[in-house]
């Protein structure tokens, strides 16, 4: 597949980041520019394949990367298959001009011994080989987001604070001064990760977010079947939907497994309980699960189901800081954030512009579900713009041109 201005790989590892990388992919190749996928998860493949936006993209190829964790052996001959040479003619045969993954590890400042640099030809990470082979092909490569952040302070949980006091109080992410281009939804998270990390800020870019837009979302949602989920009762007038949150994101734990159960207990509702994608944040232990399995008003479900059939399927959603709560405002559907289950340090951009309920305790929070009905909160006029970076077609011509500039500049 080559085209006059070449093919773009996108890279892709997990469903976070297919799920917020997938508007830029089919903006691109819909315009007919040549694009290739290269994807690690299975499920994440599968899923691509037949994707709602699939057929509006014919010049768009998909490959599966076979990974293993572990054991460590079969890991190795999974990176042997992936070696620089294989990785170096994928790039040459497809006329790759640019590579864009996720945000991880980069390849500046990169300080390793000889061995190293020799192994590394047969055996590493394959994000990191397809880096290290593009920087000897002197093509660009591109970081995008793998969400779009609601905080605007960075959260200083023990690892992450652990990270930075061993580093002068900076997170080190220099190496990512590799990329073309380091992209951010929005301006004021750039400026949180900019300003607490070793990143010099010269690559970043500020295209707003491909994934929570108008028009990306508005087309995902009618594309988007509702999951299938128990009937109302007769004394249930809502269908609430709760995200269990990251815990390591200075969540109380146990304050909010309180208000599941409490919220479980509310006969006005039927409650739908969900984990996170990145389901090792936010797992239950056997014991939590078994006591929230027993309440008899509680539906869990696991991550084989769509956070956007669930969301087309519930009245309301409640989550403390999940950027799947945008989802809830662009469809106009109420957003619940219990602000006391999190450290009062965290700032978000609910707090300055609107948009949730933020509820201050268990006893508020259970409040507004049997208060009557539940309209959304209200917004700032610039929330649009500030968060997302504008209109959705706007924000998909961005990150299209921005990323075809700079392969055109290879």
């Amino acid at each position: 597949m080559t085209h006059q201005s070449g093919t773009v790989l996108f890279a892709l590892a997990g469903k976070a980041d297919a799920d917020n990388i997938a508007p830029v992919i089919w903006s691109l190749a819909r315009g007919g520019t040549p694009v290739v996928l290269y994807i690690v998860d299975e499920a994440v493949y599968h899923e691509m394949q037949s994707a709602w936006w699939r057929t509006e993209c014919p010049h768009l190829e998909i490959h599966r990367v076979r990974i293993a964790r572990t054991p460590k052996l079969r890991k190795w001959l999974h990176q042997l298959r992936w070696n620089r040479w294989v990785v170096r003619r994928v790039l040459r045969q497809s006329d790759v001009r640019l590579v864009v993954m996720e945000w991880g590890e980069g390849v500046a400042n990169r300080q390793v011994s000889r061995w190293r640099r020799i192994t590394q030809w047969l055996v590493t990470d394959f994000f990191l080989q397809l880096q290290l082979a593009a920087q000897h092909a002197g093509t660009p490569t591109v970081a995008l987001p793998h969400g779009h952040s609601t905080k605007t302070t960075i959260i200083r949980s023990r690892h992450v604070q652990a990270v930075m006091d061993g580093n002068s109080g900076k997170l080190p992410f220099a190496d990512r001064d590799s990329h073309a281009a380091y992209v951010f939804g929005s301006a004021y998270h750039r400026d949180v990760i900019v300003g607490h990390s070793t990143m010099s800020g010269k690559n970043t870019q500020v295209w707003g977010s491909a994934r929570f837009n108008d028009e990306w979302v508005s087309r995902l949602y009618a594309a988007t079947v509702a999951a299938d989920l128990p009937p109302l009762r007769a004394t249930q007038q809502h269908r609430v939907l709760f995200f269990v949150p990251k815990w390591h994101n200075l969540v109380d734990r146990q304050g909010t497994l309180q208000l599941i159960a409490a919220l479980g207990a509310c006969q006005q509702i039927q409650l739908v309980v969900r984990g996170h994608l990145r389901a090792g944040d936010a797992t239950l232990t056997p014991q939590e699960q078994a006591m929230l399995e027993k309440a008899d008003n509680i539906i869990l479900v696991g991550d084989h189901v769509s956070s956007p059939s669930l969301i087309k399927a519930c009245d309301v959603l409640v989550d403390v800081d999940s950027s799947i709560a945008f989802d809830a405002l662009l469809l106009g559907k109420p957003y619940v954030r219990p602000k006391y289950l999190q450290d009062r340090e965290v700032q978000t951009i609910w707090d300055t512009l609107g948009g949730a309920h933020q509820t201050d305790s268990l006893t508020g929070t259970v409040a507004l579900f049997t208060s009557g009905t539940l309209q959304p909160a209200p917004h700032d006029t610039q929330f649009d713009q500030v968060v997302f970076g504008g209109s959705g077609v706007e924000v998909l011509q961005r990150y299209r041109d921005g990323l075809l500039a700079i392969a055109a500049s290879e």
